[in-house]
């Protein structure tokens, strides 16, 4: 009996009662058999489902999974590449606010980017642009272009405008209506620079072209393509139709003065010029009324992508020619009047050699007859007077000397330090070729440009740079040119030209500035020379109202001192403008607080006038000791350091300030105030530990723009 059966059976029925119902139980039994079986059978097949279920849902996770990771893995790649990209991808609502902007929003605007979300698009466009950018979204609407492209500026966060190139289209939804734009936006500001750079530069060289009194034509071939107003003028055309189209033949005679035809050498001179790349050669042309010219023409050739075409510069030469044939002229004259004054020196040198000769010779035969000691003396004497004479008589005959005491002091504008190498430049050479060292020291607060002389100041120290080399056999030549101050528009100046030669007795001093005269009569047979070059150095000092001075000791060298003072060019003079307007962009200026080096109380009181015009403060050190000590005691945003100055110079105190513990010190700029720009000087300006300098004469812009360049590097307070 089934198990289930029997215990209910057991439960409720006596046996006797399951005797009773005997066959009943077993019909029971058999369907208590049968579901059993059926349970069974259907628990085996729960249990294949339920496996089959389990295996599909293992392989369904392991896929999800799988796709997950290769969905998050594109969406970080898609990511990436947003975030990543230049340009800006936005979109808009209808209304007019960013829905969605990606970081490069923030790279070309400064703006945060999620502040910026929800904010109305116009609120950064420029306000002349709002117009155009309705009416470009109002053609999208109007389903007149399906894409937008146009350019507009951007605000940034700094208060500037970029330009950008914008790229929208309409955003439609499913229902098939437009919900808003999207689109991108690129940063064009870069390009846009260039193309007004561009246009500017095209307009600047069109106007050059335009504007320049030299005449410039452009030809193809030898047709005429384009020229200027001062081509027109010189061919004597009025309107541009009257020439332009025309060739060279048009406006030239037939033949040229060497007999070949215009046409053909106007082809062969095109191809020479764009065989070597460029051409220069005179022609003659022809004015529109017949009228023959001579001009130099230079040809260029120019090769562009719509074919070659020359460059034509013509310079008129007919004044040339003109002022040729008078100087041809005037040279004729002048080689006539040389000839004629060389012929007089010929016939003076001979007339006063004669009866020389006869001095000498007669000398000669009567210290030959036996002549009494006391005689020979005399003869002797005689006869070296004579060839001292003679000598002397040689250089008066030069022409230089013979206008020794004749001349007039010019007053022109000259260059101090062009000036000083000009002069001293054969120096070098002939010292080298002694085997001495020669050496020029300028100071540098002497001024730029100078008025006066120059022609006379260089034979001054010729002459005794000369006299120095030629009386040294060892050691150095040293000319020393040191400033000795200043007074209104004059400035004092001490030459120093000194040598380690033969030196000059004590004795012999002031008789070396006599003419004819030298230190020992030695020297004479030694070094040559009529002793006329100090007397001429005297006379040309006293000209200038200046003194000459020397110390010397024998056989340890000499020394000359040569004081002058020489006008102060307006050149070297600074243009000083105190109007508000000339200082409006020294705004950034105000409230620094400077230290200025400066031994000069004249360059002080200008410097000093800048800075209270821009507001800024000063201390005053005059000289590097001072400097230093300062910097130390007190917090400055900048030092402008002198490098010429007593006790100790501006490279010094740099160098100190720079060897000062503490961060302040490495970063406060020192601008240098020098008086020479030579690559040398800014070589030792930097290596000091300067940050910059600043030429004298002090200009007040190039000081203003120094200071500004170096106020945001300042140290800070």
């Amino acid at each position: 009996m089934h198990r289930l059966l029997k215990r209910q059976i057991r439960k409720f029925l006596s046996i006797e009662e399951q005797e009773k119902f005997k066959d009943f139980l077993d019909v029971i039994n058999d369907a208590y058999v049968d579901f059993d079986s059926d349970i069974k059978q259907i628990e085996n097949i729960l249990e294949e489902s339920s496996q089959e279920l389990f295996n599909v849902n293992r392989e369904l996770k392991k896929n999800l999974e799988t796709k997950s990771a290769e969905i998050k893995t594109t969406s970080s790649r898609l990511e990436s590449i947003v975030e990543n990209i230049k340009e800006v991808i936005f979109q808009t609502s209808f209304d007019g606010e960013w829905m969605y902007l990606n970081p490069a929003w923030t790279k070309i605007t400064g703006f945060d980017l999620w502040s910026s979300v929800g904010t109305n698009v116009f609120e950064f466009i420029h306000p002349d642009d709002i117009e155009l950018c309705k009416l470009k979204f109002k053609y999208l609407l109007d389903n007149k272009e399906k894409t937008n492209h146009f350019e507009v500026r951007f605000v940034t966060k700094s208060g500037s405008y970029k330009w950008c190139e914008i790229e929208e289209r309409l955003i439609i939804g499913e229902d098939g209506k437009a919900t808003g734009v999207s689109g991108f936006i690129k940063d064009i500001s870069d390009r846009k620079t260039l193309e007004e750079e561009k246009n500017l530069t095209t307009e600047k060289f069109r106007m050059i072209f335009e504007k320049s009194s030299v005449a410039y034509l452009i030809i193809k071939e030898s047709k005429f393509l384009d020229c200027n107003q001062a081509c027109l003028d010189l061919f004597g055309v009025k309107e541009r139709g009257d020439f332009i189209g025309k060739f060279v033949k048009d406006f030239s005679p037939e033949f040229q003065p060497d007999g070949i035809k215009s046409s053909d050498k106007a082809i062969d001179l095109i191809y020479q010029a764009r065989e070597k790349g460029f051409n220069k050669f005179d022609w003659i042309h022809m004015k529109k009324d017949g009228m023959e010219f001579p001009v130099e023409v230079i040809l260029n050739p120019i090769h562009l992508a719509e074919g070659n075409i020359h460059f034509v510069a013509l310079n008129d030469l007919s004044e040339r020619k003109r002022v040729e044939s008078e100087l041809i002229a005037a040279k004729e004259k002048a080689e006539e009047a040389t000839k004629a004054k060389a012929q007089f020196l010929s016939t003076m040198s001979h007339e006063i050699r004669t009866p020389m000769n006869a001095v000498i010779g007669v000398t000669h035969l009567l210290s030959e007859n036996e002549p009494r000691e006391d005689q020979l003396n005399n003869l002797n004497i005689l006869k070296l007077s004579a060839d001292n004479l003679m000598t002397l008589i040689n250089d008066i005959l030069d022409f230089s000397k013979i206008e020794a005491g004749k001349i007039e002091l010019e007053k022109i504008d000259f260059n101090f330090r062009n000036f000083i190498n000009n002069v001293t430049a054969g120096f070098f050479m002939k010292a080298k070729e002694k085997d001495l060292e020669f050496i020029v020291d300028i100071d540098p607060k002497i001024p730029t440009y100078l008025t006066g002389d120059p022609t006379r100041l260089s034979q001054i120290i010729t002459n005794l740079c000369c006299n120095a080399i030629k009386f040294t056999d060892e050691g150095r030549v040293v000319l020393k040119a040191d400033f000795k101050g200043n007074s209104d528009d004059r400035v004092s100046i001490q030459f120093k030209i000194s040598d380690t030669g033969i030196g000059i007795p004590a004795d012999k001093k002031d008789q070396i500035f006599e003419s004819f005269s030298q230190a020992d009569s030695n020297t004479t047979r030694l070094y040559g020379g009529t002793g006329l070059g100090l007397a001429i150095t005297g006379k040309l000092i006293e000209l200038m109202n200046g003194s000459i001075d020397v110390e010397s000791e024998t056989g340890k060298g000499t020394s000359f001192f040569v004081n002058v003072d020489l006008k102060i060019s307006l050149k070297s003079k600074p243009k000083v403008n105190f109007s508000d307007e000339h200082f409006a962009d020294c705004e950034k200026l105000k409230g620094m607080h400077i230290l200025v080096a400066e031994d000069n109380p004249m360059n002080v009181l200008i410097i000093k006038q800048f800075l209270k015009k821009w507001d800024v403060t000063y201390d005053v050190a005059k000289n590097g000791k001072i400097a230093l000590e300062k910097v130390q005691e007190t917090d400055y945003n900048m030092v402008l350091m002198d490098l010429q100055m007593p006790v100790m110079d501006g490279y010094n105190a740099s160098e100190n300030i720079r060897k000062l513990k503490g961060e302040k010190y490495q970063k406060l700029p020192i601008i240098a105030v020098t008086a020479s720009a030579f690559n040398e000087i800014r070589a030792k300006v930097i290596g000091a530990g300067m940050t910059d300098f600043v030429t004298k004469p002090i200009n007040p812009e190039e000081l203003c723009v120094k200071l500004e360049k170096y106020a945001d590097r300042s140290y800070r307070h």
